[in-house]
């Protein structure tokens, strides 16, 4: 199950927080700006108690695909 909780869609990071359910692992995307922030969402979420993992990337709209491409690296390399 997937919740999705967009405030805005330019908002620099992406949180993707599990939670044990009685219906097992329940996912929830929330996006924000400051990385501060977080806690504020983990303790208004459900119980903090029942959080299995929290992944936390930078909210890019090529998924991180450019970043982490052989192309760009390749290019980091030809301007060093």
């Amino acid at each position: 199950m997937s919740n999705v909780v967009t405030l805005h869609a330019e908002k620099r990071w992406k949180a993707v927080i599990d939670y044990r359910s009685d219906e097992g692992v329940t996912s929830v995307e929330h996006y924000f700006e400051e990385i501060s922030d977080l806690h504020l969402i983990i303790e208004h979420g459900p119980d903090w108690n029942l959080l299995i993992r929290c992944i936390v990337t930078l909210n890019r709209p090529d998924d991180g695909e450019d970043q982490n491409s052989v192309e760009k690296a390749r290019r980091d390399e030809r301007l060093a």
